[in-house]
């Protein structure tokens, strides 16, 4: 697949005819990205020599520049700050040849390696950059922070020394009525109270303390208790919904039972005996009235128990279990044992999930393995670590048997097992015919 020149894009994005756009296959998109930014990673360690070798030489004197900061803005068009990195950076490598390979070869970006040049020595490089395989920038950022130059990635990091960094654009008024906000906090708090303080305390006002123990949501979503189909019901219509949604919903949901005795026909209410499990809890329809012709009138009931909700999240510190993750609003609580295989509500095996992680767990494309006492492990249908470099065929193939597999009423974990198995058994592992043909041959009894 060939890539549009920089003229062409916006008639790529209009005309679906354009090459790039002849085919719904996602895998050499990714690979043409993957390729592209190796390419790019490449040029910014050339870009980072190159700078300190012009500041060697004086080149922006001999160009009539007053400093190599007005060259590199003209010619390159980096501002201060990053042409400020990318000289650091350029310095650094010469003592730093490890991460000079790799960082020639693409095989570690430019942010991660503009993070670890700040503590790496030719005696700690090589453990750093392994750390980093399969972590994110963000990850890297924040390792770096709590660490002295020297240090290993095994060394205790001291948090302490973490800060961050608030910026606004506001109007004048805006800002004037922050400043009297802010004037009012501080009386409160007295003379010696700093910005942290200040800006904790103001969002621990406006947020008005959230209740952790209640599900995140407003939806309700119907099920039907004779053949399983599942919809959300807005604007007087039902919207059907895919299988992993609704396994969404039930983990971490409320309940307000048998809602509607209305004939399985037309669009507002198709089901018999429908079971809403109902996520989230200001829903007009949760345990008070309903709008449903013959509905049970009962107290919503919560599927996880508000005050193991709030353990689990609290544990993780509320946000997204997943590592790297950043998310931290409208979490929901997953069951790395799903409900289906016997799954309950014992805290070791629950952590909070944002819904594109928890979408992607009952999509079978995220494993989660361990328990919250051991720790929790992450890992792509195929078996790879999560965030390690993947096999785009191999792992549509081993999604996709995990699938079938669980199809076939096996439970998640052997599902997965049986994936990994078969994987290291057959010639072609990006064949998912055959993969799951072994998979189910794993299966059988052995012949004595």
């Amino acid at each position: 697949m060939e890539a549009p020149n920089s003229g062409g894009l916006r008639e790529v994005l209009m005309n679906s005819t354009h090459p790039s756009c002849a085919t719904d296959d996602w895998q050499p998109v990714h690979e043409q990205i993957v390729a592209i930014a190796r390419g790019l990673t490449s040029h910014e360690r050339e870009l980072c020599w190159w700078l300190a070798r012009a500041d060697q030489l004086g080149v922006h004197q001999a160009c009539g520049f007053a400093s190599l900061f007005e060259y590199a803005d003209r010619y390159v068009g980096l501002n201060r700050r990053q042409t400020e990195e990318r000289l650091r950076v350029g310095r650094n490598l010469a003592r730093l040849p490890a991460m000079d390979q790799a960082f020639g070869e693409g095989e570690i970006t430019w942010s991660k390696v503009r993070e670890l040049s700040r503590i790496a020595t030719s005696e700690t490089e090589h453990d750093w950059l392994t750390w980093s395989q399969g972590r994110t920038s963000r990850q890297v950022e924040h390792a770096v922070a709590t660490r002295r130059p020297g240090d290993r990635p095994s060394d205790p990091g001291d948090s302490s020394k973490l800060k961050h960094r608030l910026s606004f654009e506001a109007s004048a008024e805006t800002i004037a009525l922050f400043r009297a906000l802010e004037q009012q906090v501080k009386q409160d708090l007295g003379p010696n109270a700093d910005d942290d303080s200040v800006l904790l305390e103001i969002a621990r006002r406006g947020l008005g303390g959230p209740d952790e123990g209640a599900a995140p949501y407003q939806i309700a979503v119907t099920r039907c208790n004779s053949c399983g189909a599942q919809s959300i019901d807005a604007a007087g219509r039902s919207h059907p919904i895919t299988a992993d949604v609704g396994a969404m919903a039930e983990c971490d949901a409320q309940l307000v039972g048998n809602t509607s005795e209305r004939p399985h026909v037309g669009t507002t209410s198709p089901h018999v005996g429908t079971t809403s499990p109902h996520v989230g809890t200001t829903s007009p329809h949760v345990g008070t009235t309903s709008p449903h012709v013959g509905a049970e009138h009962r107290r919503a009931k919560q599927t996880i128990p508000p005050r193991i909700r709030r353990l689990v999240l609290r544990r993780h510190g509320s946000r997204c279990a997943v590592p790297g993750c950043e998310n931290h609003r409208f979490l929901d609580i997953h069951h790395s044992k799903p409900r289906k295989d016997g799954g309950d509500h014992d805290p070791e095996l629950l952590l909070p999930l944002c819904g594109a992680h928890h979408r992607a767990a009952h999509r079978f494309q995220l494993i989660v393995e361990g328990t919250a006492s051991e720790g929790f492990r992450f890992y792509h249908a195929d078996g790879t670590q999560y965030g390690a470099a993947i096999a785009p065929q191999e792992l549509s193939a081993a999604t996709a048997v995990v699938k079938r597999l669980d199809d076939m009423g096996m439970t998640l974990r052997r599902s997965h097992s049986l994936a990994r198995q078969a994987r290291d058994r057959v010639d072609d592992p990006t064949d998912p015919e055959a993969l799951f043909e072994e998979a189910v041959r794993l299966t059988l009894p052995r012949e004595a």
